[in-house]
């Protein structure tokens, strides 16, 4: 029996979780204000974290309702690329214009553009997320209407060696094609794999649900040290290539969301209701807030801007998120309501 219930949707502790991404999302972008640098190495394992909760929230168990989620998610995923690519290109024409600067496209921009996720302009370079989301979700649903997500299993461990390859191991296998010492985080080496996983925790739901706490933060401290040994290992025979696709980034995300979705919330507030919403949010604005505030601020307060202008954008992102998080570009691009809805309607018919 089908229940349409507000109280039977799952809140857990993902809806947190995703703001405090975020914050490491800024790290990873920006900086932390610590001197070591380690919070900023570490905080690579907040966007492959984002791909594993997509693909948990939409690659649902029955083929079905799994196809029309990810139809679904294609769709808005699309509209939010169309208005967030807009919004960007705007902001930068502004700037050259501002600046008296030459832009110059080629051939080769837009390959990168279109096949690597490479954003051409100075302001907008974490586009690539929503981007290689949409690829990603495109190609998912063509192997699911052709019956091959059955084989994900088999991909996951496929896609997580090119993505080691083509990353973190590329400069000590000489890694070289077309030019490219490496590739960056795009559709095939970052949200592909970490969103099949994703569905893997989706389908290992109940035995997370029986992991201890504990077990969990092992895991992620565990992943972090992998991190840190990877990057001196690497960086001390002169073979570091690419951060952004560590193992143990891999290690930390997975154990971070399987935490999080283990952990229930009875009573969710505005956060948990528009989670994705306000992360959205926060990402979009943050890229734009943050030059926004070096240009202004770059002559009398350089220092202020190194130590605390992430910090600083990402507040103002914040703010501006929980305000506009319940209207409709906060529902139309990136709120999952009707997705946890369909979940909870999974649930109800396991209990029937």
């Amino acid at each position: 029996m089908m229940r349409n219930d507000v109280d039977l949707i799952e809140f857990n502790f993902t809806g947190y979780l995703r703001l405090i991404l975020m914050l490491f999302v800024c790290f990873w972008a920006f900086g932390c204000p610590e001197p070591s640098g380690i919070v900023k190495s570490l905080s690579g394992f907040a966007i492959p974290a984002f791909f594993v909760l997509s693909g948990y929230y939409v690659l649902d168990n029955k083929r079905d309702v799994r196809m029309e989620k990810t139809l679904r998610k294609i769709k808005r995923t699309a509209l939010c690329f169309g208005f967030v690519f807009l919004f960007y290109v705007a902001i930068n024409v502004v700037l050259i214009i501002m600046h008296f600067e030459s832009f110059t496209f080629s051939k080769r921009m837009l390959f990168e553009f279109l096949v690597l996720n490479v954003w051409p302009f100075k302001i907008g370079n974490n586009i690539w997320f929503i981007q290689a989301m949409l690829y990603a979700y495109i190609i998912i649903f063509i192997a699911d209407k052709l019956k091959l997500m059955k084989f994900y299993k088999i991909f996951i461990p496929i896609l997580i060696i090119i993505m080691l390859l083509t990353g973190e191991l590329s400069r000590t296998l000489r890694f070289n094609i077309f030019g490219y010492p490496y590739i960056p985080g795009n559709w095939l080496t970052r949200a592909l794999p970490y969103i099949l996983i994703g569905r893997l925790l989706r389908e290992k739901k109940k035995p997370l649900m029986k992991i201890q706490f504990w077990k969990y933060l092992i895991a992620f401290v565990i992943g972090g040290v992998l991190v840190i040994a990877e990057i001196f290992g690497l960086v001390w025979f002169n073979r570091l290539g690419y951060e952004g696709h560590m193992f143990g980034y891999g290690i930390m995300a997975v154990a971070v969301c399987g935490l999080a979705i283990s952990i229930p919330i009875e009573r969710p507030n505005r956060i948990i209701h528009f989670d994705s919403a306000i992360s959205g949010i926060i990402y979009i604005l943050m890229n734009p807030i943050y030059y926004g505030l070096f240009i202004l601020l770059i002559r009398d307060h350089l220092d202020f801007i190194r130590l605390l202008g992430g910090l600083t954008a990402f507040l103002i992102s914040f703010l501006l998120a929980l305000i506009l998080c319940g209207t409709l570009p906060g529902r139309v691009f990136f709120t999952n309501w009707d997705m946890r809805l369909a979940n909870a309607v999974e649930v109800d018919d396991l209990d029937d």
